[in-house]
C-alpha cells in the first residue's frame, strides 16, 4: 500500500508567595471590613475582565501593523530567544513569523529553530539556497519525505527566513524527531555504507519497506524496534556528521514510538521533550565553539514553547532557553499565537493531504469551553488582538487552577498571545 494508505493522526504526532498564597482568601480579608455583597467579585472574575480589556490591535493586510506588532518587536528586540507557540496549520501565523524574524534581524537574530528533524531541515535549507521556494516546494513533492509541517505557508516562511539570514551559516536548527521521511534518511545513507554495516543496513531498509507496504509509516509501525538502527551504528565506524545524525535520528525517533507502545503517552512526550532538549543544547554548544552566540527565533507548537511546565506535565524544549538567556543576563520572549472567532485551520487528512476545519470546532485536549481559543478570544473582537499576559499575572492567583489550569498555565508560561480573527487555513 502506498502513501495513500498512511494511517496517523494528530495525536500520534501530539505575585505573590508564603503565607498570602497558602492563606488563600482568609489570608486576604483577614482584619478587613467585607464589603458590600453587590461589589464582591471572584478571582475568576478579576481575571477574566482584565483579559477582556488587556488588548492592542493587529493588523494583517499589507504585513503586520498596529500598536500590537510595535508592541511584540520591541520585545522580542530585547529578548535573546523568541518562542512563537502556535496552534499549527493557520497561514496568518507563518505570515507573522516571517515578518517577524525580518524585523529582528538588526537586532542579532541569525537562526531559526524548527520542529523538523535535524537532516529534514538541514536538507531543506539547501534546497531553498539552490532554488529559493521554489527548491523547497520540490522537496516537499519528493515521495520519500513528508511531515505535518509541508505547507505552501510554512515553505514561504521558510524561505523568507533562509534568504533574510547570512549566506555563509546554517540558518535553519531542526530539533524534533523524525515521523515520515524514514526512506528519504535511509537513502541518503545507501551511498555511504561501509562494508561491515551492509548487512544490518539491508535489515533496516527492509523493516522500514515492509512497514510502509503494510499501511504503517515505520516509525509507527506496531512495534517499533530502535534495536534495528543501533546494529547499523555499531558496524558503521567513525561515521561522518550527517550519517551520524541520521541514525541517533532514526534511532530515538523509534524509541519514542516504543515509549508510547509499551509504556505511557507521558512516558514517550517526556523522550521526545529530551531529545529536542538535548539537540539545542548541542547546537548552543557548537555556536559556543564558534564564538558565536546568535540571537535564535523558535517556531513549534504551543506545547512545546511554553516556559516551565506543559500542558501534559512535561518540562519540553520551551522550559530552557529562558534559562540559558539568563546565564548571559538577557531573557526569552514567549508567543502563543492561536486562532480565534470565525478561523479555519488546516489538520491531517488522507495521505499527504489536509483539510480546512473550523477552529471554533476544533479541540484537541477535548476542554470543551475551556479551550484556550475559547477562553482568550474575544467575541466582539473587530480584528486581530494581542495580550499583554504578563501584566495578568498577579491576578492568576492560587486556586484558581481548579477553574482552568491551562489558562493559569498560559498566563505564567507565556509572556504574549496572539489571537487571531477570521484566520485562514494553511494550503
Amino acid at each position: 500500500m502506498g502513501d495513500n494508505g498512511m494511517k496517523i493522526n494528530r495525536r500520534d504526532l501530539l505575585v505573590s508567595s508564603g503565607l498570602f498564597l497558602l492563606g488563600g482568601k482568609r489570608a486576604f480579608t483577614q482584619g478587613a471590613a467585607r464589603p458590600p455583597a453587590q461589589q464582591q467579585t471572584t478571582p475568576q472574575t478579576r481575571l477574566l475582565d482584565a483579559l477582556k480589556r488587556n488588548r492592542l490591535a493587529l493588523t494583517m493586510s499589507d504585513g503586520p501593523a498596529g500598536r500590537g506588532w510595535d508592541w511584540l518587536v520591541q520585545q522580542a528586540r530585547d529578548a535573546h530567544f523568541t518562542l512563537i507557540g502556535e496552534e499549527h496549520g493557520v497561514a496568518e501565523t507563518a505570515q507573522l513569523s516571517a515578518a517577524l524574524f525580518k524585523a529582528l534581524r538588526g537586532s542579532g537574530y541569525t537562526r531559526l529553530a524548527i520542529e523538523l528533524s535535524p537532516i529534514i531541515a538541514q536538507d531543506i535549507e539547501t534546497a531553498a539556497r539552490r532554488n529559493g521556494l521554489q527548491g523547497i516546494l520540490d522537496f516537499y513533492a519528493r515521495p520519500d519525505t513528508w511531515s505535518p509541517m509541508y505547507l505552501r505557508e510554512e515553505a514561504q516562511f521558510l524561505a523568507s527566513v533562509i534568504d533574510a539570514a547570512p549566506r555563509n551559516e546554517r540558518v535553519l536548527w531542526g530539533l524534533d524527531r523524525e515521523i515520515l521521511s524514514d526512506r528519504y534518511l535511509i537513502s541518503r545513507l545507501e551511498p555511504k555504507v561501509p562494508s561491515r554495516a551492509r548487512e544490518s543496513f539491508a535489515r533496516l531498509k527492509e523493516a522500514s519497506a515492509n512497514a510502509w507496504a503494510g499501511g504503517a509509516p515505520f516509525i509507527f509501525s506496531q512495534n517499533p524496534d530502535p534495536a534495528v538502527v543501533s546494529a547499523v551504528r555499531s558496524a558503521w565506524p567513525n561515521p561522518d556528521r550527517d550519517t551520524d545524525m541520521i541514525l541517533r535520528t532514526l534511532e530515538e525517533s523509534l524509541a519514542i514510538n516504543a515509549a508510547a507502545r509499551t509504556g505511557t503517552a507521558w512516558a514517550s512526550s517526556d523522550r521526545r521533550a529530551q531529545w529536542m532538549r538535548n539537540g539545542f543544547a548541542e547546537r548552543l554548544r557548537a555556536e559556543q565553539k564558534r564564538g558565536s552566540q546568535p540571537k535564535v527565533m523558535m517556531k513549534f507548537g504551543y506545547n512545546h514553547m511554553i516556559r516551565g511546565e506543559n500542558y501534559v506535565s512535561i518540562f519540553d524544549l520551551g522550559s530552557m532557553p529562558d534559562e540559558v538567556a539568563a546565564l548571559g543576563g538577557s531573557r526569552a520572549f514567549h508567543i502563543i499565537v492561536l486562532p480565534g472567532p470565525g478561523s479555519r485551520q488546516a489538520v491531517l487528512g488522507a495521505g499527504r493531504s489536509f483539510n480546512s476545519v473550523s477552529s471554533d470546532e476544533f479541540d484537541e485536549f477535548r476542554a470543551g469551553d475551556q479551550r484556550l481559543t475559547r477562553v482568550l478570544s474575544n467575541a466582539t473582537a473587530t480584528g486581530h488582538e494581542v495580550i499583554d499576559l504578563r501584566a495578568l499575572r498577579p491576578l492568576a492567583v492560587r486556586g484558581l487552577e481548579s477553574w482552568n489550569s491551562d489558562v493559569v498555565r498560559t498566563i505564567l508560561g507565556y509572556d504574549a498571545a496572539v489571537i487571531w480573527k477570521g484566520a485562514h487555513a494553511s494550503s
